[in-house]
């Protein structure tokens, strides 16, 4: 507690007294009849003075100790200190709110804690049973392609599609929440992840007739494979849906002294001047943009997340009407390498 807040504490105590005080140096001042020098009288005045500093000095410590103690109570959560410890009955009944607070709060994180886990279990679970569903349907229209219309064909395959990417970017949203439990970080090579991030995709560019390159020599990396292959199957899957029948992607990857980059670049209509700095938040989807794919705003979001989490970098440049490119940038720092083996 500070002097200025213990004045505005204290304030009315202290007026009081200064007052009082006032009072009877004005009456000794006033009253000439009073047998008492003057010398006398202003020693009387000195030692009020002197009384009143004394007080406020002392009072300002006691008080200052009681807060200091009330902190140190709430930030224990009022659990390693007894409330009978407290002198002063103010302080007492403070303290046996405060504790009270206390165990409300942690009966209700508990239950909050307990209904949220039960809940991402079901949710978990829920997202392994219908895999298998979602698969049982790719393989019947798999084995029914010859019999069903070319159109028909691909527009089911996109909405089918569809569903597995939101079901996985389900599954990897509440991964993410315990990324620190499950992620290890290790050599890995780029044109690994590179081949991981098409896997599923294949399709996509057949019905669409794009074009696809890989260029650049192969490199290390260290990185978590599955959440790095992640982060380029998002940006894969926006460059798909985003890229016209018959356009081109190509995949780069670039080395430098600092780091290595993986470039995801296609061609079509780009990204706005004014969305350039929106791709990355939650939700965010630009509606002059739609092709095939559903957009959900999610991907991107989620793949700049993850890049954070692991200490890499995710960056966008466009030219609109031309084309969109998507980078992921590993830096060459043993840090984090040296961090997961402890």
């Amino acid at each position: 507690m500070s002097f200025l807040n213990y004045l505005k504490e204290r304030w009315i105590t202290l007026l009081f007294i200064f007052l009082a005080s006032a009072f009877a140096a004005s009456v000794f001042h006033l009253d000439h009849r009073l047998q008492l020098s003057n010398a006398n009288g202003y020693y009387m005045v000195a030692g009020c003075g002197l009384l009143f500093l004394m007080y406020i000095s002392i009072d300002y410590v006691v008080l200052r100790s009681r807060v200091k103690n009330l902190s140190q109570f709430t930030k224990l959560n009022a659990s390693s200190k007894e409330v009978e410890d407290f002198s002063y009955p103010t302080d007492r009944a403070l303290a046996e709110q405060i504790q009270q607070i206390v165990i409300g709060f942690e009966k209700y994180k508990a239950e909050v804690q307990t209904q949220s886990s039960e809940e991402l279990e079901f949710i978990t679970k829920w997202l392994h049973d219908v895999k298998v569903p979602l698969a049982a349907v790719q393989l019947i229209l798999e084995e029914e392609e010859h019999q069903i219309p070319a159109h028909v064909f691909e527009r089911l395959y996109y909405e089918l599609f569809s569903i597995e990417e939101s079901v996985q970017r389900v599954f990897y949203e509440i991964k993410s929440n315990r990324f620190y439990d499950d992620y290890k970080i290790a050599p890995v090579n780029t044109k690994q992840l590179i081949v991981r991030a098409l896997k599923g995709y294949s399709n996509l560019f057949s019905y669409k007739r794009i074009f696809i390159s890989i260029e650049g020599e192969d490199h290390s990396v260290l990185t978590d494979e599955k959440w790095s292959g992640y982060i380029l199957s998002q940006m894969i899957s926006n460059a798909v849906k985003y890229t016209p029948h018959e356009g081109t992607i190509s995949i780069t990857t670039n080395k430098t002294e600092n780091q290595t980059t993986i470039s995801i670049r296609n061609s079509g209509k780009g990204i706005h001047p004014r969305d350039i700095g929106q791709v990355f938040k939650k939700g965010y989807t630009a509606s002059d943009q739609r092709t095939g794919l559903k957009a959900t705003g999610y991907g991107l979001y989620l793949s700049k997340k993850v890049s954070d989490l692991l200490g890499h970098q995710v960056t966008v440049e466009s030219v609109y009407n031309d084309y969109a490119m998507f980078h992921l940038a590993f830096h060459h720092s043993d840090t984090i390498h040296d961090v997961t083996k402890m």
